[in-house]
């Protein structure tokens, strides 16, 4: 399965917790700079990375949620592949945030609040 994995850089150590155990169990994780080719359109590829993706994970916290962020961006790409996030959008609150300043459509769909390992958790449930 290709699976975006959408965090602000702030999140960056956990978001690669999450990709080391996807790419364990053979996904294929698109990860910002690692996944990124030098001198490309950097814009361009994160477009063409989230459309080409099954699944989009993404992280919740207070900086993948803040003004201006490209997170918001990877955000609005998934919401125009899949009008509806039902079995293509995985949120995952890493770090709480108020519930009203999540977005409607990650609201759409259960957000995973690991109790434990994020990491192992995420994967547990791209597995079921």
């Amino acid at each position: 399965m290709k699976i975006f994995l959408s965090h602000a850089s702030e999140d960056r150590s956990q978001a690669r917790e999450i990709q080391l155990a996807l790419l364990g169990s053979g996904h294929q994780v698109f990860f910002d700079r690692e996944s990124l080719l030098a001198g490309g359109d950097f814009h361009t590829r994160i477009r063409e990375e989230v459309n080409g993706s099954d699944l989009f994970i993404f992280l919740i916290s207070p900086h993948s949620l803040s003004s201006g962020k490209y997170t918001l961006s990877e955000l609005r790409y998934a919401e125009k592949k899949w009008l509806h996030p039902r079995e293509h959008v995985l949120p995952v609150m890493i770090e709480r945030v108020p519930f009203e300043h999540i977005n409607e459509y990650l609201k759409a769909v259960t957000i995973l609040e690991p109790a434990g390992n994020i990491a192992a958790e995420v994967a547990a449930e791209v597995a079921a």
